[in-house]
């Protein structure tokens, strides 16, 4: 009996296509995972990390406004004057805290943040003085100068947040990276696959056609 028709042929083709079909059904179930994981890494860039960077850029812009404002007040009643847009300053703060705070954060993005807060609101607390009582000039300039401080350091906070970013960011780009490297590693590994299986199928029909011919040479021999 030919090769093509021997029993125990069969079975190891069958055998080796249901592993190349089987191989090919756990590769695209792989590769449907590593696409599902990199855009999970693409949203997390975006809504973790490009957010926030923009969060740390507008606070760090409404503290230097802040700053310039107090610094430009000679005395209380001038503060007072121009408490309407420091308020609004707070506001806006508030509102981005608000949101940054609904992002993924590290356990060091947490940490820098319960301190960029402290301050904050170490510095609402001098201004809630100026508001509410009568100061005298000397207390007046001593609140400029822990306002300034506070506000430096808050600054500093929002550059150990930002550093945050930037590491965190890189991480998150290395995985995208070895995801990326990985269907590719997959899509070569099918292209073999399929490559075994067409010399398979070439073999089968090669096997084939060579019996009937074989069988049609001696039938005409007879």
């Amino acid at each position: 009996m030919k090769w093509a028709y021997n029993i125990n042929n069969r079975v190891k083709i069958s055998l080796l296509l249901m592993v190349v079909f089987t191989s090919v059904f756990i590769k695209n179930l792989l590769e449907e995972e590593n696409v599902s994981d990199l855009a999970g890494s693409f949203t997390t860039i975006y809504k973790d990390r490009l957010l926030p960077e923009s969060y740390i850029f507008h606070l760090s812009e409404i503290l230097y406004k802040k700053r310039i404002f107090i610094d430009q007040c000679n005395n209380q009643q001038e503060f007072l004057t121009g408490s309407a847009d420091n308020v609004n300053y707070n506001h806006q703060i508030d509102s981005i805290i608000l949101d940054f705070k609904g992002t993924l954060l590290t356990e060091d993005e947490a940490i820098y943040l319960r301190a960029l807060q402290d301050d904050i609101n170490l510095i609402y607390g001098l201004e809630n003085e100026l508001t509410e009582e009568q100061v005298s000039a000397d207390d007046f300039a001593a609140v400029k100068v822990n306002s300034d401080q506070l506000i430096s350091q808050a600054a500093d906070k929002l550059n150990k947040l930002s550093e945050i970013q930037l590491s965190v960011g890189k991480e998150l780009n290395d995985h995208s990276q070895k995801i990326v490297a990985g269907n590719s590693i997959l899509t070569r590994f099918e292209t073999a696959l399929l490559i075994i299986l067409a010399l398979v199928i070439n073999a089968l029909i090669f096997g084939l056609v060579s019996s009937r011919s074989k069988i049609k040479q001696r039938a005409h021999l007879n």
